[in-house]
C-alpha cells in the first residue's frame, strides 16, 4: 500500500504549481500581445502553474495565506492576470500580486534586466486608483513597466469583484 501512494504522490507532483507568479521575462513577452487570443494561447503554455477561470482572467493554482490589513488571513491565489476584454476598452493587461514578497522579487527580476526608474504618476486610466512607477530598459527599448501599489487592482472582476482589504502589487508592461 504505501508502494502504491509513493507511487501516487510521485505521478501527482508533476502537476503541482511551482511558481506563484509570471516572470519578469514572460511579462516583457505578454506585451507583444494585442488581443485576448494571444494571451491565451501564450498562457496555455503555462497550465502547470495557472488556470483560466474565465474569460481574459487567469489565477495561479498556487495558493497560500494572504493577510489582510486588519490581520484576517485568507486562502487564495497569490496572484491574478487580467486582460480587459470591454469592447469599449482600451488594451490592458495587468499582473496582479497579493504580497509584497512577491511583488518585491519580480520587481528585482525587472531591475536585473536593466529596468530603472523613470517617473511616476497617474498614467494608465481603466480604475487603477494609486500612484504608478513607470521604468524603463535600455535592452527593451519602446517597453515600459508600471507598478502600481494599490487596493483597487481590477474593477469588479474575479477575485477583487468585492472590496479588496489586503494590498495588492499591480505590474503592468506595454510596447509604446
Amino acid at each position: 500500500m504505501e508502494k502504491v501512494q509513493a507511487a501516487d504522490s510521485a505521478a501527482q507532483q508533476q502537476y503541482a504549481a511551482t511558481r506563484d507568479a509570471l516572470s519578469a521575462t514572460e511579462l516583457i513577452e505578454l506585451a507583444d500581445c494585442a488581443d485576448l487570443s494571444c494571451v491565451q494561447l501564450y498562457m496555455k503554455d503555462r497550465d502547470n502553474d495557472f488556470v483560466h477561470a474565465r474569460k481574459g482572467e487567469f489565477a495561479a493554482l498556487h495558493r497560500s495565506i494572504v493577510t489582510d490589513t486588519a490581520g484576517n488571513e485568507f486562502v487564495m491565489p497569490l496572484s491574478t492576470l487580467y486582460a480587459d476584454v470591454n469592447p469599449q476598452a482600451s488594451w490592458r493587461l495587468a499582473h496582479t500580486l497579493h504580497r509584497k514578497q512577491t511583488g518585491d522579487r519580480l520587481l528585482g527580476e525587472f531591475q536585473q534586466l536593466g529596468f530603472a526608474f523613470v517617473d511616476s504618476g497617474y498614467f494608465i486610466g481603466g480604475g487603477l486608483k494609486g500612484r504608478q512607477a513607470r521604468f524603463s530598459s535600455p535592452e527593451y527599448p519602446g517597453k515600459n513597466l508600471y507598478i502600481t501599489a494599490t487596493y483597487h487592482p481590477w474593477y469588479m472582476k474575479g477575485l477583487y469583484n468585492n472590496k479588496v482589504t489586503w494590498p495588492c502589487y499591480v505590474f503592468e508592461v506595454y510596447k509604446d
